[in-house]
C-alpha cells in the first residue's frame, strides 16, 4: 500500500522554544533597541521610539501577509522597485512587406518541376468522416 508522502515541505529548525532563528533574532533585537531607549532615554522617548520598535520587531517576526513572511515581502518590494524591468514582447516598427504580385503559372511550367502536386478535394469530407467514426465498430 502507497502513502502519499508531502513535498515541499519549509519547516525551519526551532532555536527557542516555539521560536526559528530568525523570528529570535527580531525580537531580541527590538528588544535590545528598546532596553536601550528605556535606560538611556526619557520615559516618553521611550514610549514614543521604544514600544513602536518593539512592535515592529514582533510585526516582522510573526507577521505574514497572504501567506508570505513580512521580510520577505519587504525584500521583494526592494527588489521589484530597484531591479531593472524586462519586457517580454516589445512591438518593433518596421516596414511592410511588399510581395510581388502572383502570376498564374502555366501547365508546362508545373510539369516541368516535377514537384509534388497535392490533390485538392472539391468538398469537405468532414460529415463522412464523423459518420464513419460513429458506426465503427469497438
Amino acid at each position: 500500500m502507497e502513502y502519499p508522502l508531502p513535498q515541499f515541505l519549509s519547516i525551519k529548525p526551532k532555536v527557542a522554544g516555539p521560536l526559528n532563528l530568525m523570528q529570535l533574532l527580531y525580537i531580541v533585537g527590538g528588544a535590545i533597541v528598546a532596553v536601550i531607549f528605556y535606560f538611556t532615554a526619557s520615559l516618553t522617548t521611550f514610549i514614543i521610539m521604544g514600544i513602536p520598535i518593539m512592535v515592529v520587531a514582533l510585526i516582522l517576526a510573526f507577521g505574514k501577509r497572504k501567506g508570505f513572511p513580512i521580510p520577505t515581502i519587504i525584500g521583494r518590494s526592494f527588489m521589484f522597485i530597484f531591479a531593472s524591468k524586462r519586457y517580454l514582447w516589445k512591438k518593433v516598427d518596421t516596414p511592410a512587406i511588399v510581395l510581388p504580385k502572383a502570376t498564374k503559372a502555366k501547365a508546362a511550367e508545373l510539369e516541368d518541376d516535377k514537384a509534388v502536386s497535392l490533390k485538392i478535394s472539391g468538398q469537405s469530407r468532414l460529415k463522412e468522416i464523423g459518420r464513419l467514426i460513429e458506426i465503427h465498430p469497438k
